[in-house]
């Protein structure tokens, strides 16, 4: 499905026990990179009602309808380090669009002394919102040795909160984790499981001032209590290897990557 309208607008690697795993530093303000800035693009009001959810108002959204990935609201993260046992970095040119998807692209192309190249995105410092209606529509690589994520980070710079929205081991497709991370070794987490995350699917999440709400295609997953009160931004990537996740095998295949059909957030109407 695709509208012509466009709008300005994990549990990370760590051991085998989710419960203890380390938690993986938000990267600093400088790894971004902050492309040139493109014009505003005008709103085509034919087809607002498309995306219009009761109660809420939309702030953000990409459909991913055009050629190039839009530098208004997006970074393409340009990075790589090696705690946790990582192995990937992560490049500019890994990141692309085709037949209206955004790809985030993944290969065992070696880049200096790391093995595999990745692809990310951010909207720090684009888009950066308190509280609000969060739906992307994605496809997640599998694999042994992937680990592909959607979640929020502080604007502050600070590593915590941390609000995973989805993340997934390549090796296991059929279980999907939602994370809250209030702060270091203080962490809320569901696993849902028999909802296969290579295939196309919905992740939302209500972030409301009381409480998270995690939902998979529209059926609520997990709740639990509200842990940031501070404006947050939105990450999308493919990590490879870690402590967590291990190591990719003969068997994972590359190229693989997450495709995101779009992106919409959304805020809450005040009553």
């Amino acid at each position: 499905m695709r509208y012509r309208l466009i709008v300005i607008i994990l549990l990370l690697v760590g051991c085998s026990d989710p419960s203890t795993k380390p938690h993986i530093p938000a990267p600093e303000e400088n790894l971004i990179i902050e492309l040139p800035q493109e014009k505003a693009i005008p709103i085509d009001t034919e087809y607002v009602d498309e995306y219009t959810q009761s109660g809420w108002t939309i702030t953000f959204r990409d459909e991913f309808d055009q050629s190039e990935l839009s530098t208004i609201r997006w970074n393409k993260v340009n990075d790589g380090y090696k705690d946790y046992g990582r192995l990937h970095y992560y490049l500019p040119e890994q990141v692309s669009i085709a037949s209206e998807n955004l790809i985030l692209n993944v290969d065992n192309n070696a880049y200096g002394d790391f093995p595999f190249r990745s692809g990310a995105v951010t909207t720090k410092g684009k888009h950066e919102q308190l509280y609000g209606k969060f739906d992307i529509r994605a496809k997640l690589p599998s694999g042994q040795g992937l680990f592909p994520a959607i979640w929020l980070l502080p604007s502050d710079n600070k590593a915590y909160p941390e609000i995973d929205i989805v993340e997934m081991l390549g090796q296991l497709t059929d279980e999907i984790w939602h994370v809250a991370h209030k702060e270091a070794g203080n962490r809320e987490f569901k696993l849902t499981e028999g909802i296969d995350g290579s295939e196309w699917h919905v992740y939302t999440l209500d972030w409301l001032e009381e409480e998270l709400i995690f939902y998979i295609d529209g059926k609520e997953q997990f709740r639990t209590p509200n842990i940031s009160n501070t404006s947050m931004y939105l990450w999308m990537n493919v990590a490879v290897g870690g402590v967590w996740v291990g190591d990719p095998d003969e068997q994972t295949i590359f190229p693989a990557s997450m495709e995101v059909d779009y992106v919409r957030i959304y805020s809450k109407n005040k009553s």
